[in-house]
């Protein structure tokens, strides 16, 4: 590059050894990505990025990034559901909170018959499970139950009682029939009388067994077969892009990391899927390292190091290098959070004054006060 075409060395006389050399233009992921070689240290126009007060964003864009690594993969783009509400009126909505999981991530689900939380496909009795003979289920408000002996235990004619909390998976295996002896009458004469019981033997997540009663009222979903056909319930990402079938409700059950949300209750709506080129790379903070991944298609610019290959010998350079070799493959085909924000985009305007914390981001806001919204993976 040359000083003619806006890309030379910024002429600040405090730039010396040991300092980064910023290029005078500032230039688009897709640009950097398709002239230069990785890695590579740029550093973002971070005063054009709009953060709401309420939402900050969790690591410094001010500070210079290295930029490690490109990939191009099928995403899965979900929205987060939670249990909201309180007593008996608690229910999962989806909310705002949006995450994306690549095809490659290793972590494993369950598909409901609920195509979103809205969804009213549930079934309100054990016995309907039963009757229905669904291969699992996930409940949808409080169950109780009675735990059965582990194997290799005593045997007990004494089940304690176990409750569990909505969001559970349970694996029925067969409808047991008992009975329990009622006492009544009064003091002088009573008698007693046995009460025929009808249970749902299940066991859980954590493979321990217990009896539903059948006559429990309750709100449950049914887990659906995987229609790979090859004798799981549970889904890869992959599989599930294969389906194409949006929306989906599923269940998060094992494998790979959990994303950065401040709850999360393993529910997801998935809403679509799609292709996208990004890179990852980490944020050169001194202490945590933050690694991130954005899309080529965002509209951040960035301006970047001129001095390139002099600062890969610097310490924090290093260390933001060693951070990526051991874990940027990892983060990369982990389920992430999808974090946004607005970004200025017209010059001669403050974007802080034209941006209102109660006024929402629409499209025809944004175009008004000049700004685009745009994101980063977390």
């Amino acid at each position: 590059m040359s000083n003619e075409d806006g890309g030379g060395p910024n002429p600040n006389p405090n730039t010396g050894a040991g300092r980064a050399q910023w290029s005078q233009q500032a230039y688009s992921l897709e640009g950097i990505a398709s002239t230069s070689s990785l890695p590579m240290v740029v550093r973002c126009q971070a005063t054009d990025v709009l953060i709401r007060r309420d939402n900050p964003l969790p690591l410094n864009l001010a500070h210079p990034i290295l930029l490690f690594s490109r990939r191009s993969v099928r995403k899965l783009l979900a929205r987060n559901v939670l249990l909201q509400g309180s007593g008996g009126d608690q229910r999962y909505t989806e909310t705002d909170e949006t995450v994306v999981i690549p095809g490659d991530y290793p972590g494993h689900f369950l598909r409901l018959r609920s195509r979103t939380a809205k969804d009213h496909a549930v079934h309100r009795s054990v016995s309907s499970l039963s009757s229905h003979n669904v291969p699992a289920f996930l409940n949808l408000t409080q169950l109780t139950t009675f735990q059965l002996p582990a194997k290799g235990a005593a045997s007990s004619n004494s089940y304690p009682q176990l409750d569990f909390a909505p969001g559970n998976v349970f694996l029925p295996t067969r409808a047991l029939r008992g009975s329990t002896r009622v006492k009544s009458g009064s003091l002088l004469r009573s008698k007693a009388s046995r009460h025929e019981l009808h249970y749902l033997h299940c066991r859980d997540e954590r493979d321990v067994h217990v009896l539903v009663p059948m006559n429990q009222p309750g709100e449950f979903v049914e887990i659906l077969r995987n229609p790979q056909g090859n004798g799981k319930l549970s889904m890869t990402g992959n599989e599930i892009m294969a389906s194409q079938q949006f929306p989906m409700l599923v269940r998060y059950v094992y494998g790979g990391g959990k994303p950065r949300l401040t709850s999360f209750s393993g529910l997801l709506t998935l809403l679509d899927s799609f292709e996208e080129d990004s890179l990852v790379g980490c944020v050169i903070d001194g202490s945590a390292f933050t690694l991130l991944e954005i899309p080529l298609s965002s509209p951040l610019l960035f301006q970047m190091a001129l001095n390139n290959n002099d600062l890969m010998h610097l310490p924090l350079v290093k260390k933001a290098l060693r951070v990526c070799q051991a874990r940027a493959t990892t983060f990369a085909s982990d389920l992430k959070y999808k974090f946004k924000f607005a970004q200025r985009i017209l010059q001669g305007r403050r974007g802080q004054e034209a941006f209102k914390e109660d006024e929402p981001l629409s499209a025809t806001n944004s175009a008004r006060m000049g700004l685009t919204q745009t994101y980063i993976y977390l």
